[in-house]
């Protein structure tokens, strides 16, 4: 019932968009670039990168205003953020242990699963701190939000009176004026098609433009044909085996916590218990699984005997990690101190990945390495013939087997509706004097991704201006257009005063529609507005509209039809609507005032050199 109003919430809601982690990999560490790095905007202290930047809009698409409303996002995440640190909100290891261990996405049955984890992380992280901190900084924001949200009381009387206006209908019926059934109205007459060209002279004027030859040298292309061998790619694996076999490990833990301000007796307490626990593991080995489960302080893994799955190289804190990879299948650790208190690890499986299982990854890797070492060579070679044999690109297409393509007209200025002419270098090239008049090649223009282009002038027209003979057409169809709304509005107008007057209702109406409030079956707003506007004490009542493309539209309403009664459910709905809408204009407030707080500078880099 209320689709409408739930797709228009502005709410900023905070998720936790993160996995649990066995609390073996916990350790906060700063995830920022060097302060000197260009950044995007800076809030207070705290600079906002590209990479944060994209970490925001991962799967999301990357159009200028999607990536200006994300940037917008996070400023104000950033500005809660200075604010609570101001105020010494702060989150506790604890808290951030519970909060990550309750995550049912990573949870089988109930309990945390370390294997989902560890396919998060590997994909998304570059380490359990990374992980961690964003865990933390997300928590943050939702303290901060937690007194604005869910906060407001709306009354009943608000409810009931909302609900009843958005499934309210009308029967309608409309008649339409368009721009040109007022054409025999305007004055198209030579006198004023030419009052008009010579009033907009600057309009009429083609600026100067050029057609352009060019050859494209481009790595992708390159890389199609380059086909490694079964040796090389074999050979590769054998040099590469630690970057490609992706060795996995999996172990299993006791973990007996240390509290980080414990005083030096007892911490050695703990270790003592640790030390004894080990020597009953050695001596029973296979009591291991069992012995976690009752000993064992990690929440993320006593449950499961310890077992924190499969995980790659630093995918640990640095001593656990060490203590793991130094490791045969079967063995136990000696005691191992960690930030978070004393461990006893049993290292119970390694799977590594065969030379079948990533051929095609070292194909692909190969591919591009032997392309790129093509593309600079070819690229020498490129510069050299574009200069060397610079009246043509004959001696580009011969030697580099590169196929000349032809543009259509490109003018200063304007972007190209080529995507690999649409660069200000390669207009800076094309009307260059070199190329222009002295009718030599371009020098390769690069363009990004490893692309050059090599561009020479085909044809070329300098800025003239147009005849009025030329344009004409297109001058006498602005001012029907222009005028003729003009008269359809005053018409329109002073059609609707006769109406609501009780004047002249013989019109030929159209088909009746029925329309509602949330579903005004594809009118445009300023119709459906003017529509649900009209006072309907006394019918018909009559509404009137200009739109955007110059017509004017009249609406009969003729039948008003009551909404049906909301159920508690739909009521309960839109209360809960209404309060996040009265929340989200004080949250507004509360940043409007941070702002005033905390400086917001832009950067540097501008969201284009972002992309």
């Amino acid at each position: 019932m209320f689709e409408f109003v739930q797709n228009n919430k502005v709410f900023i809601q905070v998720v936790l968009g993160a996995v649990a982690l066995t609390f073996v990999g916990f350790g906060v560490g700063s995830y920022e670039a060097a302060s000197d790095d260009p950044y995007l905007a800076k809030v207070g202290s705290s600079k906002i990168y590209k990479r944060d930047l994209d970490r925001a809009l991962e799967g999301q698409p990357t159009d200028p205003a999607s990536r200006q409303a994300a940037l917008e996002n996070l400023i104000r995440q950033e500005l809660l953020l200075s604010d609570a640190h101001d105020r010494g909100v702060t989150v506790s290891p604890e808290q951030l242990r519970k909060v990550i261990a309750s995550i049912p996405a990573f949870q089988d049955n109930g309990k945390f699963s370390p294997e989902r984890y560890r396919e998060f992380l590997q994909n998304r992280y570059p380490s359990p701190e990374a992980f961690e901190t964003q865990v933390k900084r997300d928590l943050v924001l939702q303290s901060q939000l937690t007194g604005i949200a869910g906060t407001e009381f709306v009354a009943g009387t608000v409810v009931n009176r909302l609900a009843g206006l958005l499934d309210e209908g009308r029967e309608v019926r409309s008649l339409l004026l368009k721009p040109a059934d007022f054409a025999a109205e305007v004055k198209t007459d030579e006198a004023s098609l030419k009052a008009f060209y010579d009033a907009n002279l600057k309009r009429f004027r083609v600026p100067e433009r050029v057609k352009l030859d060019y050859v494209l040298l481009s790595q992708d292309a390159l890389a199609q044909g380059v086909k490694p061998s079964d040796a090389e790619l074999q050979k590769y694996y054998e040099e590469h085996k630690a970057e490609f076999s992706n060795e996995q490990r999996r172990a299993s833990h006791i973990l007996l916590t240390v509290a980080k301000d414990a005083k030096p007796e007892q911490k050695a307490k703990i270790k003592a218990e640790a030390e004894a626990l080990l020597k009953d593991v050695r001596a029973n080995p296979a009591r291991f699984a069992e012995l976690a489960k009752v000993k064992s302080q990690d929440p993320g893994s006593a449950a499961n005997g310890g077992d924190l799955g499969f995980f790659g190289h630093g995918m640990m804190v640095k001593p656990f990690d060490d203590a793991v990879f130094r490791m045969k299948p079967g063995q136990i650790s000696e005691v191992i101190e960690t930030e978070f208190g004393y461990h006893i690890i049993k290292l119970d499986e390694v799977k590594a990945q065969d030379f079948a299982e990533v051929k095609a990854a070292i194909a692909e890797k190969l591919q591009r390495q032997q392309a790129g070492s093509l593309f600079r060579s070819q690229a020498d070679k490129l510069t050299e013939l574009a200069y060397q044999q610079g009246d043509s690109l004959k001696a580009l297409q011969e030697q580099l087997k590169l196929q000349p393509q032809h543009s259509d007209w490109l003018s200063r200025g304007k972007p190209a509706a080529d995507p690999l002419l649409n660069s200000p270098k390669v207009l800076e090239a094309a009307f260059s004097e070199d190329v222009l008049k002295k009718k030599h090649n371009s020098e390769p223009v690069d363009i990004g991704n490893n692309r050059l282009l090599v561009v020479r002038v085909a044809e070329h027209q300098p800025e003239r201006q147009q005849s009025m003979d030329e344009v004409r057409d297109v001058i006498k169809a602005e001012l029907v257009a222009k005028e003729g709304a003009k008269l359809a509005e005053k018409k329109g107008q002073a059609l609707l005063a006769e109406l609501k007057a009780g004047k002249g209702d013989g019109k030929a109406w159209g088909e009746s529609k029925t329309l509602l409030r949330r579903d005004p079956a594809g009118l445009p707003i300023a119709d459906a507005r003017a529509v649900f506007a009209a006072q309907a004490g006394k019918l018909p009542a009559f509404a009137g509209a200009k739109r955007d493309n110059g017509e004017y539209a009249l609406y009969r309403i003729d039948k008003v039809i009551p909404a049906p009664a909301a159920s508690e459910a739909e009521r309960g709905q839109l209360s809960a609507i209404l309060g996040e809408m009265n929340a989200n204009a004080q949250l507004s407030s509360y940043l409007d005032t941070l702002r005033q707080k905390y400086s917001v500078t832009m950067g540097k880099q501008s969201l284009s050199d972002a992309q």
